[in-house]
């Protein structure tokens, strides 16, 4: 038995010491505390598009980020797609692009325009694009942002089939989709259908980048991250305030990795520091919880910076 309490204490001590000593110094935070990291999804909204997204409806009208900033191959513009938007800088202001258009575009959308008529507070026709707006989706556009959010409409009210199989009323405009579901307008997820593969895989809490990225190439999205990382926190489970080792393998060797906490409830804990995998892809880091942390199922989550593979192990605290 002594032995036994022995072989445990050595380890803790050897936890210890590697919480005191890091893995890595800290990660700089300044570039983080300039954006907000969204759990949801794993990307970060900085800058000019986090002043925009928070001044034009945030969430309600763009849903989470789904992409982090990168550079646009196609005409070198920087732009995040959103849950329903793609955000762009031009010039030096951030804007929405056209991305209801450009859904319409992909899938070979068309409609005529109709009859020119007069608009009344019922009916409001555009001769821009030869549409007209009414009922309920007249009145979303016209409280949520009109022309300067969703631009013209680039259809009637039509009948179409969406992802989950059922029909629905919609209507597409320049750069938003309306449907109409329980009585009650909605926005298509038009960005989620649009973003490059390759840009949508989220980043660890504890590491925002320090700006736009490349585009790069679909065939990225062939690649299966996770497909020999695995894991475990001990001792487990334990009780808040406890020193706690993670170790991890099947990272690349010398890769940094980044760490965070899954806390109960939901929300993420960044660690303010990297681990370092050895030359066999081996990771072993300390860290310790706070004595009023909540007690329950956590999970701490390491993710490769350069193969991207994330280990996440479960762990218990408890009283």
């Amino acid at each position: 038995m002594s032995q036994r309490r022995g072989r445990w204490t050595g380890a803790l001590s050897l936890l210890a010491l590697l919480l005191l000593l890091g893995a890595l110094p800290p990660v700089a935070s300044q570039a983080q505390a300039a954006k907000s990291y969204f759990p949801q999804t794993g990307h970060y909204v900085g800058g000019a598009f986090k002043d925009y997204w928070e001044s034009r409806g945030g969430l309600a009208i763009f849903g989470y980020p789904v992409s982090e900033e990168f550079i646009q191959k196609s005409d070198g513009r920087v732009v995040q797609y959103f849950e329903r938007a793609r955000f762009e800088v031009v010039g030096t202001s951030a804007g929405l692009g056209l991305i209801g258009a450009d859904y319409m575009r992909a899938r070979g959308l068309g409609f005529p325009r109709v009859a020119a008529t007069a608009s009344t507070s019922a009916v409001r026709y555009f001769a821009e694009t030869g549409h007209t707006l009414r009922g309920a989706f007249k009145g979303y556009w016209e409280s949520r942002g009109g022309l300067a959010i969703f631009g013209f409409p680039l259809s009637e009210e039509i009948t179409e089939q969406l992802d989950d199989g059922r029909n629905y009323t919609v209507q597409y405009f320049e750069r938003a989709r309306f449907e109409l579901a329980g009585g009650q307008v909605r926005l298509g997820l038009l960005g989620s259908a649009l973003v490059p593969c390759q840009r949508r895989p989220g980043l660890p809490p504890n590491s925002p980048p320090a700006g736009p990225v490349a585009e790069g190439n679909a065939s990225e999205c062939n690649a299966i991250p996770n497909a020999v990382a695995s894991g475990r926190v001990y001792p487990s489970p334990s009780a808040p305030g406890a020193i706690l080792g993670f170790e991890a393998r099947g990272y690349l060797p010398n890769e940094p990795v980044s760490l965070w906490l899954n806390v109960p409830g939901g929300s993420t804990r960044g660690l303010p520091y990297q681990a370092i995998a050895d030359s066999t892809g081996y990771v072993l880091i300390g860290f310790y919880t706070q004595s009023n942390e909540p007690t329950g199922q956590w999970s701490m989550v390491g993710q490769g910076t350069r193969s991207g593979r994330v280990v996440l192990a479960p762990f218990v605290l408890q009283w």
